[in-house]
């Protein structure tokens, strides 16, 4: 039965009919069978025999030693191109880095100038400087006329000579040139935008402001000018000029190489510090008015110069500082150069009469003297090797010592001083501030001369009366004021007030009053001037204020000759004589058609007067002194 079952399931190797289990199959076919027989044998085999192979875990401590060993040769290497970059060749990449990399000053706004009731005397207007990258700019192989279509545009809205314009452009070895300077703001603003809009890179701005004087040549001489370079050469400007200026800022910003500025870059600003704000005790309106009388009365003298000054006594606040020939701020450049400086503080004379206010202070402070003191006065006096004589003629004569001003008598204030030991005369002329800077803090004051305490006796003699000596007018005007001020010294000042950027006051340093005469003192000077304007001619009068005065000739130096040659002369008004609150001195050099105070400089002093005291509401006198009261 085996054999008959294994007959059964065999299948037939030869052909035959389908219906036939005896008939054999094609080769064809066969060849498939035998094929997929033998597959099926090797899946059996493989899935049943093939046994599976296992990888044994490595050694942790060699695998560690491996990963460490790979970490430290990467590290090396990174140190090594760390110290390339920072050590060896810093300085090259930084200045690669640098090409793309733009730095841009930021300038601060330079301070304002105002007068005493705001009015505006210097100030800035936004302006900038167009500068150009050449390398930006310039004729290239692809691009030969990129140069000229660069300034097209530029010329559109700058005033500029085309050849040297493309000249700029072209400039070889170069980053940065100027192509022009002092460019209103929104004029650079439409040249820029027309350029982005071209796309044409390679023009930039520098802030490059424009300082401006409104008054023009009202108190020039004071507030001064800067210079191209926006520096302060002149006045205020000048003696001022690293506080107005401030302090420079900067930006710093990533530039693409094409000249554009990357929007997303890397930048940093460091702000500028805008510079200091100052108001001036000057009042421009007066100051005007004073320039223009001052002017007339030079005209009229025949002078070659002249100088005003208003003081507020109480103060030492100066009102009006006033010179002729003056110059217009704005216009430096077409002034003469002889007239661009302030001869208020700078020119020293010898001044003449006026001075005897001081010498009669000091003697009256020092118990030699008083305003009822008697003197016989000769026709002639011996001092040194010669004679002095009076201005006016006359024979022996008694005076007081209230006549001897008045008259203005040489004679007579050198027979009063030659009482008062020379160095003690002296001190108190030091002490009323000859001889020194007044420190008011304007450019080129001169301290003038005052003899040493061993001068000789006839030197002695001369600066009693007003030569032998030299002031400036600022250090007259102040001395005088003191002897009015009740005795008190003020520091003559030009700066009321100064804040900073943020509007906060700024400490201003200022010397502190000091008492140079007593207050008998004051007030017997106060008699005296008193006496100088009653005792003159009428027009040394004010029409509603009681004042005092003293007028001034002195011979003038020369330096042309080293001789003396013309005159000086000059007048001080200080009113009300009671309550001094106001002083003008006026200056004229070298009249030719006067040759005294009374009539060269005395009439431009009334008139100044008489427009600042009720100006600053300085109420009228309610009487006046009779002449034929006063004792001479």
């Amino acid at each position: 039965m085996v054999d008959d079952r294994r007959r059964q399931t065999r299948r037939p190797t030869t052909g035959g009919t389908a219906a036939s289990s005896n008939r054999r199959l094609r080769p064809q076919a066969e060849k498939k069978l035998a094929a997929k027989a033998t597959r099926t044998k090797a899946a059996t085999r493989k899935k049943v025999h093939k046994p599976v192979r296992r990888v044994p875990l490595g050694n942790s401590p060699r695998r560690l030693r491996v990963v460490l060993v790979a970490m430290a040769i990467a590290l090396s290497l990174c140190g090594g191109r760390l110290l390339q970059l920072q050590g060896f060749d810093s300085a090259a990449y930084a200045a690669d880095g640098d090409q793309f990399t733009a730095k841009l000053p930021l300038l601060p706004t330079r301070g304002d100038l105002v007068d005493r009731n705001g009015q505006v005397l210097a100030t800035t207007q936004p302006a900038v400087a167009v500068t150009a990258d050449p390398t930006l700019t310039r004729n290239t192989t692809k691009d030969p006329e990129r140069a000229a279509k660069f300034a097209a545009v530029i010329l559109k809205h700058l005033e500029l000579d085309r050849a040297t314009l493309l000249e700029r452009l072209n400039k070889p070895d170069t980053r940065f040139v100027y192509l022009a300077k002092k460019v209103p703001a929104t004029t650079y603003l439409a040249l820029a935008a027309e350029l982005t809009e071209l796309k044409l890179y390679g023009v930039f701005r520098e802030s490059d402001p424009i300082r401006v004087y409104p008054g023009q040549n009202v108190a020039a001489g004071v507030v001064g000018f800067v210079n191209g370079e926006g520096e302060g050469v002149a006045g205020l400007e000048r003696s001022l000029n690293g506080k107005l200026a401030g302090v420079e800022g900067q930006e710093t910003f990533e530039m693409a190489p094409n000249g554009s500025r990357i929007p997303l870059g890397e930048s940093k600003i460091n702000p500028a510090v805008d510079g200091i704000d100052y108001q001036l005790t000057l009042d421009t309106e007066l100051q005007w008015m004073v320039e223009r009388r001052l002017e007339e009365q030079v005209r009229k003298a025949g002078g070659e110069t002249g100088t005003a000054i208003t003081i507020n006594i109480k103060t030492g606040e100066v009102l009006a500082m006033a010179n002729y020939p003056g110059y217009d701020a704005s216009k430096p450049g077409s002034a003469d150069p002889d007239n661009l400086s302030n001869r208020a503080v700078s020119s020293a004379y010898e001044p003449g009469s006026v001075q005897k206010l001081l010498t009669a202070a000091a003697l009256i402070d020092a118990g030699v003297a008083n305003p009822d003191t008697k003197l016989t006065i000769p026709e002639l006096l011996e001092s040194g090797d010669g004679t002095v004589k009076d201005a006016f003629s006359h024979g022996e004569i008694d005076l007081l010592m209230r006549g001897v001003i008045a008259k203005s008598s040489n004679i007579g204030t050198i027979m009063l001083a030659r009482q008062l030991e020379t160095s003690r005369l002296r001190a108190y002329l030091a002490s009323f501030g000859l001889g020194a800077k007044t420190g008011i803090g304007l450019p080129g004051e001169s301290s003038g001369h005052l003899p040493p305490a061993d001068m000789k006796d006839y030197t002695r003699d001369q600066i009693a009366f007003g030569q032998g000596l030299s002031v400036t007018a600022i250090q007259e005007a102040a001395a005088i004021a003191a002897l009015l001020n009740d005795g008190v010294y003020n520091q003559p000042s030009v700066i009321k007030s100064a804040t900073d950027q943020d509007g906060k006051p700024v400490d201003l340093p200022k010397q502190e009053p000091r008492r140079v005469v007593s207050s008998s003192t004051s007030d017997q000077i106060r008699d005296l001037m008193q006496a100088v304007v009653d005792h003159g001619s009428d027009w040394l009068a004010l029409d509603e204020y009681a004042s005092g005065g003293k007028t001034g000739t002195a011979q003038r130096y020369d330096p042309d000759c080293s001789c003396y040659r013309g005159y000086t002369v000059s007048y001080v008004s200080a009113a009300p004589i009671n309550d001094p609150e106001l002083l003008t001195y006026v200056v004229v050099d070298n009249p030719t058609n006067s040759d005294t105070g009374t009539t060269g400089a005395a009439p431009a002093a009334v008139d100044i007067m008489q427009l600042a005291l009720p100006r600053y509401g300085v109420p009228p006198s309610t009487e006046r002194p009779k002449k034929e009261k006063i004792k001479w």
